[in-house]
């Protein structure tokens, strides 16, 4: 195998990621469970075969030689010109793809944690509690303050 044909089926599966946190996205706008379910599932195979192929990268670099990204620029730029322009051109893909998907799983990451905030909100409301009287236990779990409980434990 080649380089070349391990960054563009590394670059295939960063596009398909990308589409996954999209729909991802999509399910999480529409309060959808069931597909929000099945789009973690394969999210999770998505990202679980980008490993293993990443994995497959690097170790074919370091069948090469390649440690680090100075080996790696000289080794790119010892290839036949029409390989080094593709692998420059791949690799430019993966970098701008891989901004993408970082990108779309903050928004992801954003609109699960409004979601959690409201839900949470609306359980205060609904236990007759002010939303803002809580403290944090030592699990990091949000424990709402009461009269009988005590703030700190001896």
């Amino acid at each position: 195998m080649t380089l070349a044909t391990l960054m563009r089926e590394e670059l295939m599966e960063v596009e398909r990621l990308q589409q996954w946190l999209q729909r991802e996205y999509d399910a999480l706008k529409a309060r959808d469970l069931a597909d929000l379910e099945q789009v973690v599932a394969e999210k999770q195979q998505c990202v679980d075969r980008l490993r293993a192929l990443t994995d497959a990268r690097l170790d074919y670099l370091k069948a090469q030689g390649i440690a680090d990204a100075r080996h790696w620029v000289s080794h790119v730029e010892r290839l036949p010109v029409a390989e080094r322009r593709e692998i420059d051109t791949l690799w430019d893909a993966l970098e701008q793809t891989a901004q993408q998907v970082r990108a779309q799983n903050e928004v992801n990451g954003a609109v699960i944690a409004a979601s959690r905030n409201h839900v949470e909100r609306t359980l205060a409301i609904l236990h007759g509690r002010d939303s803002l009287d809580f403290l944090y236990d030592q699990d990091s779990r949000k424990v709402f303050g009461g009269r009988n409980q005590p703030i700190a434990k001896a």
